[in-house]
C-alpha cells in the first residue's frame, strides 16, 4: 500500500504555525497586489471564497478582502518540508517528496496504512503545528485522490477491493492529465464521472479523445503501475547566511554561527541522527572563500556541541581583518542518534 501525506495550503499553513495571530484567519502567500503579484499558497480558510493558486493577488483580494497577505519565504518552507520528510523517514526509507507540502511513502509490512497515517498526522500537528491529511491505496493515484477526499477525519484508506467503487463517483477532472478540453469532449458523449469511463472500452474512448485514452482508462480503473521513486536521506545538513553588513567582528560571527548551529541541531533531532564531521565555510567580500573541517569520534547532535566545534573552526580559520560576507555551516558523516540509556563506545584516551 502507498500513503500520500498532504499539508493543504502548505506555505500558508507554515505561516500560521509560525505566527499565532494568523491562525483561523484567511491567509494568502505571494506577491504584492500593487506589483502584479500572484498567489502562491492559499490557507484553508480562504479556499471557500474561490481563491486559487496562480490567481492575481489583486483579484484574490476582491474575492477575499479580509485575507492577510504574507510574502513567500522559501527558506523557511524548505526547513519545515525537510522536517516532515524526517518524520516519514523514521518509518520507512521508501519516501518520495511531491513538492514541499506533500510526500508519498510505501507502508511497511509490519504496520497498517491507518496506523501509519494517524501517527504521521498526529506528529506533524504536535511537532510542527501543521494540519495534515492522508490517503492510502494500492497505487499512487488512488492514494493521492484518497487524501484529497479524506472527509472530516483527515484520513481515507482505500483497500484494493474498494478502488473502482471509490473512483467511480469522482468527476473526470480528478484523473491525472485529463484537462477541461478532454473533459468537455467526453461530456458531449455522456461521460461525466470516472465510473462512466470504467464501463467503456479503450477503443471507444480513443475515438473521442485520442491515444491518451488508454492511460486515462487505467487510472479510472486504479491500475496505474507507477511506483515510489524513493529519495535517499540527505548525506549532510547545512545552513548558511549572507550577512546584511559584512564584518570582521568575531563576536558577530560567533552569534551567527550559534544560530546556524541551532538550526542544524533541530534538523538532526527531527531526523534522529547525529554527525561526526563539522565544516565551517567563510565567504569574504573579495569573493575568496575559506573552509575548515574537523571530525570527532563521538557523534555530535545538540546545538552546544555543534556550536563549540564551529567556534574551534573559526579560531583555526583566523579571518583577521578580512570582511566576511557569508557563513556556511555543514555537518556530514551522519549516523543514528544515540538514544537515552543506550551504551556508548568510549574513547580509549
Amino acid at each position: 500500500m502507498i500513503l500520500f501525506l498532504l499539508v493543504p495550503g502548505f506555505y500558508a499553513s507554515v505561516e500560521q504555525a509560525d505566527h499565532p495571530e494568523l491562525r483561523g484567519r484567511p491567509v494568502l502567500i505571494g506577491g504584492h497586489p500593487r506589483k502584479r503579484g500572484t498567489v502562491n499558497s492559499v490557507s484553508v480558510e480562504a479556499v471557500p471564497t474561490g481563491v486559487v493558486e496562480g490567481m492575481r493577488m489583486a483579484d484574490a483580494l476582491e474575492r477575499c478582502p479580509e485575507a492577510q497577505i504574507r510574502p513567500t519565504c522559501l527558506r523557511r518552507y524548505r526547513e519545515v518540508a525537510a522536517a516532515v520528510r524526517a518524520l516519514a523517514w523514521a518509518h520507512t526509507d521508501r519516501v518520495e517528496p511531491d513538492g514541499l507540502g506533500a510526500i508519498y511513502l510505501e507502508v511497511p509490512s509490519e504496520t497498517t496504512p491507518l496506523t501509519l497515517a494517524a501517527e504521521l498526522c498526529v506528529r506533524v500537528r504536535g511537532e510542527l503545528g501543521l494540519a495534515a491529511v492522508a490517503g492510502a491505496g494500492p497505487t499512487r493515484f488512488v492514494a493521492y485522490v484518497a487524501a484529497r477526499h479524506c472527509g472530516p477525519g483527515g484520513i481515507r484508506v482505500v483497500n484494493p477491493d474498494e478502488v473502482e467503487a471509490f473512483l467511480a463517483q469522482l468527476p473526470l477532472t480528478e484523473i491525472w492529465g485529463l484537462g477541461p478540453a478532454s473533459a468537455a469532449r467526453l461530456a458531449e458523449h455522456g461521460f461525466r464521472r470516472v465510473g462512466d469511463l470504467q464501463r467503456r472500452s479503450n477503443e471507444e474512448l480513443e475515438g473521442i479523445i485520442g491515444r491518451s485514452a488508454g492511460g486515462f482508462l487505467r487510472l479510472a480503473l486504479g491500475q496505474d503501475d507507477e511506483r515510489i521513486r524513493a529519495r535517499p536521506r540527505p548525506k549532510s545538513v547545512s545552513q548558511e547566511e549572507t550577512l546584511a553588513e559584512p564584518t570582521a567582528d568575531l563576536t558577530t560571527l560567533s552569534d551567527r554561527i550559534s544560530e546556524l548551529s541551532g538550526r542544524i541541531a533541530l534538523v538532526l533531532e527531527r531526523d534522529g541522527r547525529a554527525a561526526r564531521t563539522v565544516s565551517l565555510g567563510l565567504g569574504f567580500v573579495d569573493d575568496r572563500q575559506l573552509t575548515r573541517s574537523q571530525t570527532d569520534e563521538r557523534p555530535l547532535s545538540n546545538p552546544t556541541e555543534i556550536r563549540d566545534a564551529a567556534y574551534a573552526l573559526l579560531g583555526r580559520a583566523r579571518p583577521g581583518p578580512r570582511l566576511v560576507r557569508r557563513i556556511r555551516l555543514q555537518v556530514t558523516n551522519l549516523c543514528p542518534r544515540e538514544q537515552p540509556g543506550q551504551p556508548r563506545q568510549l574513547s580509549l584516551f
